[in-house]
């Protein structure tokens, strides 16, 4: 794995739990490191990380995920370990977006889109996906050209737009890179009640108090300051804003840990001191 942006998951002190789980669904997945707040893992040698954070952030399909599959028994052998205890969002099958997708909700509330594709080609199993509902209904577009300002290593690999109807010139289906994470996002087609939150965030690891300041101040620009490093973005998705050697000086400075708890933007010689 090679550092970049990855994704955090929100859990109620089941973090350990759901991650054990998903080392033993996605092949070339371990556990790498935990802690009674936070696990880190590599599922199919992508970063992940679990929060123990409380009961406070459910997840819900705005932010789901979707697998790229070879095979459709690789679809199938996934689907039937992902709905242990879960649900069925879209049965699996042939639709025509795709020879063989399924949408499912794992026991612990999170989604997951399988998808029949050419894992060579995108060379990234596990992809964030964005679906633009909710108050942000239909700005998956002003999304994409905010996101390309901000991040110096923003790629768009695909981009469809819908042809007739309401949702004529929106977004359908994008592939971008994030500083060489891949997302899909596009602009639901259906009127939800659910909307980004903290259950998925984003961590981007930054080397310098230069780094964080310049994503801290784009985000909280128009968004909004939480603590710990996390913010959100105008959008309502969640960033968390940290040095990348921070697990490292919260081993190494006992203050740091009290430091950090006092922070919204972090701020690197105050942890150090």
């Amino acid at each position: 794995m090679h550092l970049t942006i990855y994704p955090a998951l929100w859990f109620d002190n089941q973090a350990l739990e759901a991650f054990e789980f998903y080392c033993s669904v996605f092949p070339n997945s371990m556990i790498l490191e935990h802690n009674p707040t936070v696990v880190k893992a590599s599922l199919s040698n992508q970063c992940f990380i679990g929060i123990n954070g409380g009961p406070y952030f459910l997840p819900n399909p705005a932010i789901s995920f979707t697998v790229i599959c070879n095979s459709r028994q690789e679809i199938t052998t996934l689907w039937q370990k992902l709905i242990l205890g879960g649900a069925s969002l879209i049965d699996l099958g042939h639709y025509s977006w795709n020879a063989y997708y399924g949408w499912v909700q794992d026991q612990f509330g999170y989604t997951w889109q399988l998808q029949l594709g050419n894992y060579g080609k995108t060379q990234q199993h596990i992809l964030p996906h964005l679906l633009f509902c909710g108050i942000h209904q239909n700005q998956c577009s002003q999304a994409l050209q905010y996101y390309q300002k901000i991040f110096p290593e923003f790629q768009r690999h695909q981009r469809l737009r819908y042809s007739s109807g309401d949702l004529k010139g929106k977004i359908q289906n994008s592939i971008f890179s994030l500083n060489h994470l891949k997302f899909i996002a596009k602009d639901s087609p259906d009127l939800h009640i659910f909307d980004f939150n903290e259950s998925v965030s984003f961590v981007i690891p930054c080397k310098t108090q230069q780094e964080i300041d310049y994503y801290w101040n784009y985000f909280t620009e128009h968004g909004s300051e939480s603590w710990c490093g996390w913010c959100k973005d105008v959008f309502g998705i969640s960033w968390q804003v940290i040095p990348d050697n921070l697990a490292q000086i919260l081993a190494t400075h006992p203050q740091a840990y009290s430091a950090l708890t006092r922070m919204k933007k972090i701020i690197l010689q105050d942890l150090l001191r």
